[in-house]
């Protein structure tokens, strides 16, 4: 048998390299798509952890942490698997497991799985951040926020506001907030109770003034709540709405009460009484609750 010429061992080893070159990409791929698999088989047991760390549960959580970074950087959007937002819910609380008083994983991770629509993972995150730093008040703050924004929960969120307000140093609005989702929440009186006691404690001129200012506007809504009926019973007798705030309060044989919006009196779009400032901040919210249900 005749050895191959040399010429023709040049054409086998351009054939065997065109192979190669041309299977290395779905190689790769194979194995980029395997060890995305492989890299969530195992979701971390923060207390497992901290026992078997021999007293370097914080470079285990430094590690834990980074991982975490990079799996939703490499992911977010692009895999619509949710078990990797599982996998990376496990692994922050995992993280503040190994290494409690370390804030980033609090403030990122809670905000990483609030963006993925995970509300209960970062509820769990924000609530622990809560409790292992009672002195920042911006854990609290979050998790009230995500009561109130996603979980309809005005009551439960203002709870958590409070909190946040009296933590000191903490932002002056909080406490305005706590009021207004109280007020939202139904508790009306709650949230009125709650800022005359703020008023009364209250030490700076700015503080009196905002809390002053959110006083008037719950003293507003508790009185035009108590027109209400008597808007409804006029619309059914007259079979229109009052022409007039004047003629209503005539009508109601009421004298026409100080506004402690300090604006005038008007008669809303729905037929009722309330201040002009409360009747355009309504129409606002009516008109952007129709945009978000157009889109």
């Amino acid at each position: 048998m005749k050895s191959p010429t040399p010429l023709v061992l040049a054409g086998i080893a351009i054939l065997g390299a065109g192979t190669v070159a041309m299977a290395q990409p779905r190689a790769d791929v194979t194995r980029e798509q395997r060890a995305s698999l492989n890299a969530l088989v195992f979701a971390p047991n923060g207390p497992m952890l901290k026992a078997c760390s021999l007293d370097q549960a914080e470079p285990l959580a430094d590690l834990l942490w980074m991982r975490s970074v990079l799996v939703f950087g490499e992911r977010w959007r692009i895999d619509p698997d949710p078990t990797w937002i599982e996998w990376l819910r496990t692994t922050i609380l995992a993280t503040v497991d190994l290494d409690p008083t370390w804030r980033s994983p609090y403030f990122y991770g809670g905000s990483l799985l609030r963006v993925l629509g995970d509300i209960e993972g970062s509820n769990a995150v924000f609530k622990r951040g809560a409790e292992a730093l009672p002195n920042d008040g911006y854990f609290a703050f979050s998790y009230a926020m995500n009561l109130y924004l996603y979980q309809d929960d005005p009551l439960g969120a203002a709870e958590w506001m409070d909190k946040a307000a009296i933590v000191p140093g903490s932002v002056s609005w909080y406490a305005s907030a706590a009021a207004a989702m109280r007020s939202r929440g139904g508790d009306l009186a709650g949230a009125i109770t709650y800022l005359e006691q703020k008023l009364a404690a209250a030490t700076s001129d700015a503080e009196k003034t905002d809390t002053a200012t959110q006083l008037s506007r719950l003293y507003h809504d508790r009185l035009a709540a108590q027109f209400l009926p008597a808007c409804q019973a006029y619309a059914a007798v007259n079979h229109a709405p009052p022409p007039s705030p004047e003629a209503f309060f005539a009508w109601a044989h009421t004298p026409v009460p100080e506004n402690p919006r300090g604006d005038a009196w008007v008669i809303g779009s729905d037929g009722c009484v309330r201040s002009e400032g409360a009747e355009q901040q309504r129409v606002r919210r009516l008109r952007a609750a129709e945009t978000r249900f157009l889109r």
